[in-house]
């Protein structure tokens, strides 16, 4: 759930002295913090907020530095006295939320000394979003800042009365509209517990296992190593829950592999990256933005979760074949029995790493607990099997482990805590001035309801909005001003919010500011951009399924049986022609002509029409035919 600045991608913390032994308190305190908040109940929502939000801000200045990023060492002058002003913030901040002076705010409004506070809570907050997520987002909340004061001077369509400086402090930071508001609400309850729960699964050795799993389920198939990747990342993915950490952590070992077998650099590193992405999609656990779309629609996690079941199965499923397909039509060498781990033994030595997740699954969709304890009692789970095989393995207790992902786990959600921080100002500023319904309009208008140029239009919006942003910043952004408009078009809700999470994950992989793409070019060796644009095509099957959401309710588990069956076939023999059109190889390699045709039927297949899809799957089953009878297999 780590946004661009990811704690696999940067150096070693070298912090000695009380600097290091501030962040270990501070960080093992919160852990145990959410925690026990998961396992007995939250306190008042505000209190609950604030120490999560303000704790996660005192880390980011002591580990953030303020002109270098997070680069291991200890803080300098500026970011010491930041962090102790941080500490009389926080410390306001809280005793302000006492249930009293609550009460008496509500009555008599704030204070002038509470305003001039929430005036330097914004800027903290602005200056820690840069500090760990980068500039994008802060120009983001600043540009929505300014729309909120200077209302009067917009153009006409997105014109308002305006509001003073103190009444957005005072909207924005007094109440539950903005920066305590719903994404620093699920940030400080469902997700940081998810992310403490990835933290001792990486350090009890659970990355390794899926990336060997994955290896020997595929790599005796010709282009194992790229299915490794596709494979190894969706698991990685549903954990963390964050596309560029999967692509630091998975691409290490895949990219070269896939180099070494005789994929292209450029391809091996588009390959990790739509990877990567795809896997903040994938249930059980997906991304953090998942838990919000849980919190805005009011429904359960467990629901979200089944309803992006098929969605990811076609997505990973388009670039599985891709791969496949590549692989096939550059005949590309097959990996020897020796380099490919013995599946039985891999499950042998980390078949107590898959209990906690089957775990995690039952309580979530069975007993349908609340995430908050699902993921607690999959943490206990995880830790008891760990240590026990630990004890009995190697004859020695992981306190190291343990220790470790106490401190790490909350250290890789200050990010999100950030980013979820400068969001809820945009919200706030949406709600204050009315923005949302003049966007709604807008694309109602521009779009003359029509609703795939509506949809269009909202797609655009997502990628641009999402342009440099954590995916959980993005999703929250677009959904705001999106839904809305979609729902407005006669689009349900989980429609419209599956359409646009999706969007907001799928610019990971679109050019100019393909994040994942970046970072796996750095370890392909090959030009950020161009990796940009071939993840860009291999992803392209992203681009295309959210429509599905739109005129296919059943692609999200909503209809009768025999619709969900009938489009999701008919949904997967369509990514299966657009995989092949786009690579040029399927059963057979495929001429230009014939290619233009499988694009052509893909969209035949993927439109839920029955006629239209008799008439798509003509040519699949012919070249099929065709290949298996000329024996090119």
């Amino acid at each position: 759930m780590m946004p661009a600045s990811e704690e696999n991608n940067i150096p070693k913390s070298r912090m000695s002295g009380p600097a290091r032994w501030l962040v270990f308190t501070v960080a093992v305190g919160l852990t145990c913090f959410h925690l026990y908040t998961a396992a007995f109940g939250v306190m008042s929502p505000l209190y609950q907020r604030s120490v999560h939000l303000m704790g996660l801000m005192l880390l980011t200045f002591l580990i953030y530095r303020a002109f270098t990023g997070r680069d291991g060492s200890n803080p300098g002058v500026v970011d010491w006295i930041v962090s102790l002003g941080m500490i009389a913030v926080g410390l306001f901040f809280i005793n302000a939320f006492a249930p009293n002076a609550v009460l008496e705010r509500g009555i008599m409004g704030p204070t002038d000394n509470e305003i001039w506070m929430g005036a330097l809570l914004i800027v903290l907050i602005l200056e820690g979003t840069r500090r760990t997520v980068g500039l994008p987002i802060v120009l983001v909340a600043v540009a929505f800042l300014a729309y909120g004061m200077l209302g009067p001077y917009m153009p006409d369509m997105l014109a308002h009365k305006g509001y003073s400086p103190q009444r957005l402090v005072s909207y924005l930071v007094w109440t539950t509209e903005g920066v305590f508001g719903i994404p620093i609400a699920v940030s400080a309850t469902f997700v940081v517990v998810f992310i403490i729960f990835g933290a001792f699964l990486d350090k009890l050795g659970a990355g390794n296992f899926f990336i060997q799993l994955a290896l020997a389920l595929t790599g005796r198939r010709r282009g194992g190593p790229a299915l490794t990747s596709v494979v190894a990342s969706g698991l990685m993915g549903s954990i963390s829950g964050s596309s560029v950490s999967n692509v630091v952590t998975t691409g290490t070992f895949t990219i070269p592999l896939m180099k070494r077998t005789g994929y292209s650099p450029l391809f091996a590193g588009a390959v990790e990256a739509v990877a990567s992405t795809g896997g903040q999609i994938m249930p059980p656990v997906m991304g953090a933005g998942a838990f919000v779309m849980a919190e805005l629609l009011g429904t359960s996690y467990a629901h979200i979760a089944l309803a992006a079941v098929i969605p990811a199965l076609l997505y990973f499923l388009s670039v599985g074949l891709m791969v496949y397909f590549e692989a096939q039509r550059k005949q590309l060498k097959v990996l020897s029995k020796e380099e490919v781990p013995n599946a039985l033994d891999t499950l042998r030595k980390g078949y107590h790493l898959l209990i906690p997740l089957l775990v995690l699954i039952y309580l979530l969709v069975v007993e349908q607990l609340s995430p908050m304890l699902s993921g607690f009692y999959a943490i206990c789970t995880l830790v008891v099997t760990a240590s026990a095989y630990i004890v009995v393995r190697e004859k020695r207790f992981p306190w190291r482990e343990i220790i470790e992902a106490l401190e790490k786990g909350i250290i890789t959600a200050a990010p999100v805590a950030m980013a979820c921080a400068a969001a809820g100002m945009v919200i706030g500023v949406v709600s204050l001035t009315g923005l949302g319904v003049r966007f709604t309009q807008m694309v109602i208008h521009l779009s003359g309801g029509v609703l795939w140029l509506g949809g269009l239009l909202t797609m655009v919006a997502c990628i641009i909005l999402g342009m440099g942003l954590p995916t959980t910043a993005a999703y929250i952004i677009t959904a705001i001003l999106g839904v809305p408009a979609l729902t407005d078009m006669g689009v349900s809700p989980l429609q419209a919010h599956m359409f646009i999470f999706y969007f907001a994950i799928i610019s990971f992989i679109t050019p100019p500011v393909a994040i994942s793409a970046y970072a796996a070019s750095g370890i392909a060796g090959t030009n950020a951009m161009n990796t940009g644009f071939q993840s860009f095509k291999l992803g392209l099957a992203g681009f295309i399924v959210p429509f599905l959401f739109l005129y296919s309710p059943s692609i999200v588990l909503e209809g009768s049986l025999w619709h969900i069956v009938l489009n999701s076939l008919t949904a997967m023999l369509g990514v299966g022609a657009l995989a092949g059109g786009l690579v040029g190889w399927f059963f057979m390699p495929l001429k230009l002509w014939l290619r233009l045709i499988f694009l052509v039927s893909a969209i035949a297949l993927i439109v839920p029409n029955l006629l239209a899809s008799l008439v798509g799957i003509v040519p699949l089953v012919i070249v099929a035919m065709m290949g298996v009878k000329s024996k090119k297999v």
